[in-house]
This record gives C-alpha cells, structure tokens and sequence, in this order.
C-alpha cells in the first residue's frame, strides 16, 4: 500500500515540525524521538524523551490498518520518508547532541525498531540497502573469476 502525497506530506510536515523545535541557539539533550502510530486512527504523533508531544500527522491509509505485516510496511515509509528529509538537511539544523535515533514505538511506548540512528561517524544498514546485494556480489565474483 502506497501512501497518498496529501499524507506523505503530513509526515514530511510533522518531522519539519519536531525539528524546527530543537533549531534554537540552546542545545537540547534528546537521545531519542519516538514515533508512534494509532492503527486505528491512523495519527502518527512525534514525542521526545520525556513523553512531550512535539508534532501530529494523520495518514488515512494507517486508519484501522492491522494486517500482519503493518508495522514493517509503516517502518519501511517512515524510514524512507525520514532519510528523504535527513538528506535535505532539515535534521542537520536541529541543534541535539548526536548520537540520537528515531524510534518506531508501540502504544505503550516500547520501542519496536530503530528507524534513523544519527551519528557522525556511524552508519545503520538496513534491509532496504542490502536488498539484492548477494546477486550483484556473485555477478561481480564470477566476472573477476572469468577475467
């Protein structure tokens, strides 16, 4: 299921929202922000360590949404939607000491995966970047063999 633009534009808006909170000359300690997503509903809401709200989306296509698979198709958008804005540099502007993760959690705010792990130096691979990886190695194996 594909999510329409009018609600990838809610996220977008909401991660917009959570960062521009932390843009102020004061630095803010945050190790996490959690995502956490009402099936039922369909409302994402961000939070921060400290259980404060820091931004609403609504996504129509997450409304009563149980399918077995719905938490690794809501992961695989939120992820997609939030390195989509990490490369645009909107989180590079948040003034939060790093390391700090965005976190899909449940409803009682246990965390259920990581969804961005921010660092410097470090670097997450999922599933998505590795997908097809063991056909192109054995390709490019049996190339340099035949060379």
């Amino acid at each position: 299921m594909s999510l329409s633009v009018q609600s990838l534009e809610q996220i977008r808006s909401a991660i917009r929202e959570m960062a521009k909170r932390y843009t102020t000359t004061e630095e803010t300690v945050v190790t996490d922000f959690h995502f956490q997503v009402n099936t039922e509903n369909g409302n994402v809401t961000i939070y921060d360590d400290d259980e404060n709200t820091l931004a609403h989306a609504h996504v129509t296509e997450w409304e009563n949404f149980h399918s077995e698979n719905c938490h690794k198709h809501i992961e695989k958008e939120l992820r997609r939607i939030l390195v989509e804005i990490q490369k645009e540099g909107c989180l590079d502007n948040m003034n939060v000491p790093k390391p700090y993760s965005c976190l899909l959690v449940d409803e009682e705010k246990e965390t259920i995966v990581d969804l961005l792990y921010v660092d410097d130096e470090t670097y997450i691979i999922t599933d998505d970047l590795l997908e097809g990886f063991d056909e192109e190695m054995e390709q490019f194996l049996k190339k340099l063999l035949n060379e």
